[in-house]
């Protein structure tokens, strides 16, 4: 059977011998901490957290990036301070990182709801103030009644005889809506070609035509 070598005790305090080292002891002594994985995850979700959270549209995934980010963060804090792994700096830095990332993304929540979104509901006419703008256009050679708006709030114009397009302007900040545009013609004897559409933030959403009438709907938000 096989020992570990036996090295020259150092001497102790007091003139007492110390204990002798064996080579596996000087081994694991000398050997570098493995690497915190968990931590490094961690953090790299909390840097990624924090950078959509400025992005518009996307800036709900902050919330699940910043949230699984700070879990590895503590996972990995917890193993480096039991000595399982190293990169203990990187750990606490990883759980500040995740955690400066969900404040933000609670404090830019915040501001939108009650500082930065504005009145809810879709507006007719536009307001000059809110974030979404829609444009509802209509071109008919021999004139059209014009309904518009969403299903709960409508307007009523008359486009003129022209193949210039009729405009009718709203805007909303948030919420769901679903816009409608309806244009008849005024005199059902006569053949008039009617083409609508609906744009939300210069964006074509919706578009139609037809002889007598023409009906488009488009859902937004």
């Amino acid at each position: 059977m096989m020992t570990d070598p036996q090295y020259p005790p150092a001497t102790a305090r007091h003139g007492r011998p110390a204990p002798p080292v064996t080579a596996t002891e000087r081994r694991q002594a000398n050997a570098r901490p493995a690497r915190n994985i968990l931590a490094i995850v961690g953090l790299l979700l909390g840097v990624a957290a924090l950078a959509v959270t400025f992005v518009p549209d996307v800036e709900f995934v902050a919330w699940p990036l910043g949230g699984i980010g700070l879990v590895l963060a503590v996972a990995g804090l917890v193993q480096a301070k039991k000595g399982a792994v190293g990169d203990r700096g990187v750990a606490i830095t990883a759980t500040g990182v995740t955690a400066a990332a969900l404040l933000t993304a609670g404090g830019m929540l915040l501001y939108s709801t009650f500082f930065g979104g504005g009145e809810s509901g879709l507006h007719l006419p536009a307001v000059a103030t809110d974030k979404h703008t829609v444009t509802f256009q209509v071109t008919s050679a021999g004139g059209a009644t014009v309904r518009f708006g969403s299903l709960n709030d409508q307007r009523t114009e008359n486009a003129p005889a022209s193949t210039d397009a009729w405009q009718g302007q709203a805007s909303y900040n948030n919420g769901s809506y679903l816009l409608t545009l309806t244009a008849d013609t005024r005199n059902a004897t006569v053949s008039n070609e009617i083409r609508c559409a609906i744009l939300v933030d210069g964006k074509k959403v919706a578009e139609n035509s037809g002889t007598t009438i023409a009906l488009c709907t488009a859902n937004v938000g």
